[in-house]
């Protein structure tokens, strides 16, 4: 990839990644390029209103040869097709973890 594409695809990101705790879009000179390696970019990002520091790890493609970066399979694609989960959900899903013994046998009812 070529520095100008680089820098382009670096202020795609700046405009749409977000800090994960406070929600402030991110300054060009927040992020710092770590490295890359077979089309695979590694960032970080410390957002400057509440410090949290970020690493950021994205495929951009490699120009040696067309690779698909994807986990699912074809049984898998009904999971595309979900919606979002909901800020309910995750509270409830921490709750449940907050009263979770370790017990996996009774969490999932083994017997």
């Amino acid at each position: 990839m070529d520095r100008k594409k680089f820098f382009d695809l670096l202020k795609n990101l700046q405009t749409i990644m977000r800090c994960p705790s406070c929600g402030a879009l991110y300054d060009v000179e927040e992020i710092q390029y770590v490295g890359n390696q077979d089309g695979y970019f590694l960032l970080s990002m410390t957002c400057s209103k509440c410090s949290l520091p970020v690493w950021v790890n994205f495929f951009a493609g490699s120009e040696r040869e067309p690779v698909i970066a994807n986990d699912l399979t074809i049984t898998d694609s009904h999971f595309l097709e979900r919606e979002p989960i909901s800020s309910d959900e995750v509270l409830d899903f921490h709750t449940s973890l907050k009263s979770f013994s370790g017990d996996f046998k009774k969490a999932f009812k083994v017997k």
